[in-house]
């Protein structure tokens, strides 16, 4: 059956056929055209349409002008068919270094200059030698020239070349994934094979091209990929947006513990730049192959490790979830590394922060402590000294004419030692508010020279008192400051003269505490000695304990105990309360290690 111009055969049938399923097969892929890679193979499909109908009408047409028309559209298929199933196989193995624009446009555009050569081959013959018609099949007979096989060369090198990078995309996805990819190898296999029965004469039906059927073959193969595997929603496409590109470290492993896929935040992880996939657990991850192995025991799992990098210690969230294949069996785990060191630290911080505030209630605390036994005692003392000045005052004020100079003197006298106490009261209370509110830096202290400091600012206090101190030839040096440590020896010294026996003797020592690389400094008296009671009433308020001999308002253990719980050390006294044998007040402070 035919026409003036075309004989209609059933190979021309089928062509037809074809190059419909082809528009088809392409109207039905625009849905997933939003998906990365799918418009390559919008191209290619729509490339494959156009040379079977070009091919169809080719191979029906009678006369060889007709024929080489067609013949010369049907290059836009036979050109843009194998690039544009390049490009897919690069989308598809996320291959995304190679699909950057400039490439795209300059594979087309040098892929364009090959449509030419058909088209002008009337000009040059190096496409096409001779052409003519077999008489018995009605299919044109080539003879080709060299531009013909450059085109051929340069289509077989994209058509491996997309071969190869699927071929290859078999091995790194994980067995869930490899029917898919066998069915794509499948297809892609079918043009080259198709192509090569054409150009070296081993057909069945001498003539004819078997190259666009086999293309529309692969599209409907691909097609039945999509709509039974959902081929477009696999790995591939989405892990350079998703897995690739965000931090956390992924890593998938079969039930070998084997690697099966992982993600380039896994390889900066481990610090290595090599392929990864196909490894044991084990070997790439030595230090937590034990957890590893553990969390492949449970069907989910999640735990906190930290990891050390590039001399910081980093800390990651590990969670482990189960993956099964499509018949619904465990086929291996996906391993999610997320890190979350900066969490820990915002927690340390947090935690610092709260530990500095529970510090400061601690001492605001122990300030109204401070404030209460202040109000019972300070005040009244201060009270009592404030009043016999303004007495004293009054006497002499009434009595300045009459009384004798003695009598003015003794007056001014008892005036001046009151007004000296009331000093020294609010020395000591300025003392204790520099100690809770000044920060210092600590530094190493020479407690030779703070010793004899202090002994030299209480010399008339010991001359008075016929009070003896003895003291050591030498002192370790500690860490501290030097202007309050020399507070703490004036008061512990006062206060040995002033509950001493009679006269004074005062000892002076240290020791040294390996065990807590500290020295213990202490003073000894030699009084009454102190109850348990006693001891444990002191450090803890203003507190006099023999009120009847000693003169003070209670300050001085109280600033002692702020100052050396200060500098990180710990105060303390010892007693047999055996009158004779006094008592023992000592402070632990850190050692300048040599």
């Amino acid at each position: 059956m035919g026409s003036d111009s075309y004989l209609v055969t059933p190979l021309f049938v089928l062509l037809l056929i074809g190059g419909i399923i082809g528009v088809a097969t392409f109207l039905f892929l625009l849905r997933f055209r939003k998906k990365t890679g799918v418009d390559y193979w919008l191209v290619w499909q729509l490339a494959a349409a156009v040379w079977a109908f070009a091919y169809a009408f080719e191979f029906a047409a009678t006369d060889l002008e007709t024929k080489i028309l067609w013949s010369k559209i049907s290059y836009f298929g036979i050109v843009y068919g194998p690039v544009s199933f390049l490009l897919f196989s690069l989308a598809f193995s996320s291959n995304y270094k190679l699909l950057k624009k400039k490439y795209v446009v300059l594979l087309y555009v040098f892929a364009s200059l090959f449509i030419l050569s058909p088209f002008t081959n009337d000009l040059h013959h190096l496409h096409w030698k001779n052409i003519g018609i077999n008489p018995e099949t009605n299919a044109t007979g080539y003879v080709y020239g060299p531009l013909f096989w450059v085109m051929t060369v340069f289509a077989y090198i994209a058509l491996l070349g997309g071969i190869i990078n699927i071929f290859l995309l078999y091995f790194r996805l994980p067995d869930y994934y490899k029917r898919q990819i066998t069915l794509l190898l499948i297809a892609s296999l079918l043009p080259p094979v198709g192509n090569l029965i054409y150009v070296f004469h081993i057909n069945p039906l001498p003539g004819f091209d078997w190259t666009p059927l086999t293309f529309l073959l692969t599209g409907i193969l691909i097609a039945v990929n999509i709509s039974q595997f959902g081929m477009f929603e696999l790995v591939p496409f989405a892990r350079n947006m998703l897995i690739d590109i965000i931090p956390d470290a992924i890593l998938i492993v079969d039930k070998s513990s084997r690697i099966a896929d992982c993600n380039p935040a896994l390889k900066r992880l481990v610090g290595s730049d090599k392929e990864l996939i196909g490894e044991m657990t084990s070997r790439v991850l030595p230090d937590y192959d034990g957890l590893i192995r553990e969390l492949i025991q449970h069907e989910e799992f999640q735990s906190e490790i930290s990891v050390e990098i590039d001399g910081k210690e980093r800390y990651f969230e590990l969670q482990s979830t189960v993956l099964y294949n499509q018949r619904k069996q465990e086929n291996g785990r996906l391993i999610v590394m997320k890190d979350i060191t900066n969490h820990i630290l915002a927690e340390e911080k947090t935690k610092d922060a709260n530990l500095l505030l529970t510090r400061e209630i601690e001492e605001k605390e122990k300030l109204i402590v401070d404030l209460d036994a202040f109000s019972h005692t300070v005040a009244h003392d201060l009270k009592n000294m404030l009043g016999a000045i303004v007495s004293a005052s009054n006497l002499i004020k009434i009595g300045v004419d009459d009384m004798q100079k003695e009598e003015l003197l003794e007056i001014n006298e008892l005036i001046s030692q009151a007004a000296t106490k009331t000093m020294h009261i609010t020395r000591e209370l300025l003392t204790l508010a520099s100690v809770r509110q000044e920060e210092i830096r600590q530094a190493r202290v020479n407690m030779q020279k703070v010793v004899k400091d202090s002994l030299s600012r209480l010399k008339d206090v010991l001359d008075d008192a016929n009070a003896t101190v003895i003291t050591p030839e030498s002192w370790p040096d500690v860490w501290g400051y030097e202007a309050w440590l020399e507070e703490v020896w004036t008061n512990y010294i006062s206060n040995a003269v002033k509950y001493g026996g009679t006269p004074p003797r005062v000892e002076l020592g240290c020791e040294i505490l390996p065990e807590k690389g500290a020295a213990r400094f202490w003073i000894k008296d030699n009084g009454k000695g102190l109850s348990d009671v006693d001891m444990a009433l002191l450090f803890n308020k203003f507190t006099r304990l023999d009120v009847l001999r000693a003169e003070g308002n209670g300050l001085g253990l109280s600033i002692v105990k702020r100052i050396i719980e200060k500098l990180n050390g710990e105060v303390g006294v010892e007693s047999k309360n055996i009158p004779g044998e006094g008592s023992t007040f000592y402070f632990i402070l850190p050692l300048v290690q040599t």
